[in-house]
């Protein structure tokens, strides 16, 4: 980087961008945390990260934002070195083997490759390990600090289910079975086939363009809602069998035929007792870790240091 370009970004940033650093300036701390150090090259790679995942542009940010942008990003540092001193103390650690069948289930779940993922983000292999052995240790410490010690009674549930009416309703649906065509003139050949007896899943299979003629035009159940109008109004006001005249929408013509209605109904406290009680827990997880999190921050032993980065942080 010239001499020239790097007295222009430090009159803009206030210390020198990372090209135009002496190393003891990269070491330069922006906060202490229980004793451990936040370097300012640290603080700048996370910034630099976040930049690249929400494709923001730097000199595209008012002063304003961008101070926004760098506190928020420091106090998420902080708030994850805070989590990270209570693990210590728990004496927990994420093992390379427990890394290792992580690594192996993203991998398998991910078809279009890890790897490249990495590259169209620009991210490091070794650095992308080491912060999923992170979020790993914080999940264990939340795990074992916080949502080990809640619990949900059957009684808790029963009185959300009785406060909550309406959660265990479960909505009319419809299967129905459908044919669409591009062209108006098709769309009404096929459906003079159908007025003719031809079974519907054979044309639905032979003229259909849709990715369900496959299935013999079998949508499966379909909520309402979920169809473009008029096809949705139409779905939900057919009786079972009747074969739809020939409908438009912005996808082409469609011909449908609803093979099954299954009525609204309200489902009993057993059947849906599972899914209440996880609501519960999981908002119950919330406030506790919030809780948690509060009183490990008024403990924590924080020094921010002023005028650290581009601006002084608030």
């Amino acid at each position: 980087m010239t001499g020239l370009l790097c007295m222009a970004l430090v009159v803009f940033f206030a210390v020198p961008p990372v090209g135009c650093r002496s190393k003891e300036q990269e070491k330069k701390p922006v906060a202490t945390v229980n004793g451990e150090i936040i370097y300012l090259h640290e603080f700048e790679n996370e910034l630099k990260n976040r930049k690249t995942r929400l494709a923001i542009d730097t000199f595209s940010l008012s002063p304003d934002q961008l101070d926004q942008l760098e506190s928020e990003i420091l106090e998420a540092m902080i708030t994850e070195k805070i989590i990270l001193h209570r693990a210590g103390q728990l004496n927990l650690t994420v093992s390379d083997d427990e890394l290792e069948t992580r690594i192996a289930e993203i991998h398998s779940g991910n078809n279009a490759g890890l790897s490249d993922f990495l590259a169209r983000q620009n991210i490091s292999y070794d650095n992308w390990r080491e912060n999923l052995r992170k979020e790993m240790l914080i999940d264990k410490v939340v795990e074992t600090d916080v949502n080990a010690a809640i619990r949900v009674s059957e009684d808790e549930a029963e009185d959300y289910f009785n406060d909550h009416p309406e959660f265990c309703k479960t909505p009319a649906r419809v299967r129905a079975s459908q044919i669409v065509l591009r062209d108006r003139e098709q769309a009404l050949a096929a459906a003079a086939r159908l007025q003719r007896g031809e079974d519907f899943a054979r044309v639905a299979a032979e003229v259909s363009i849709g990715p369900e003629a496959a299935a013999a035009g079998d949508l499966g159940f379909i909520d309402r809602g979920t169809m473009p109008e008029p096809l949705d109004t139409l779905l939900f006001s057919l009786p079972v069998d009747k074969i739809s005249p020939v409908t438009q929408t912005a996808y082409g013509y469609h011909i449908v035929k609803v093979t099954h209605i299954q009525p609204a109904r309200a489902r009993p406290f057993t059947e849906c007792k599972e899914e209440i009680m996880a609501v519960i827990r999981a908002k119950k997880e919330d406030a506790a870790f919030n809780t948690w999190l509060d009183a490990l921050k008024l403990k924590a032993v924080v020094k921010r240091e002023a005028n650290a980065f581009r601006r002084k942080t608030p």
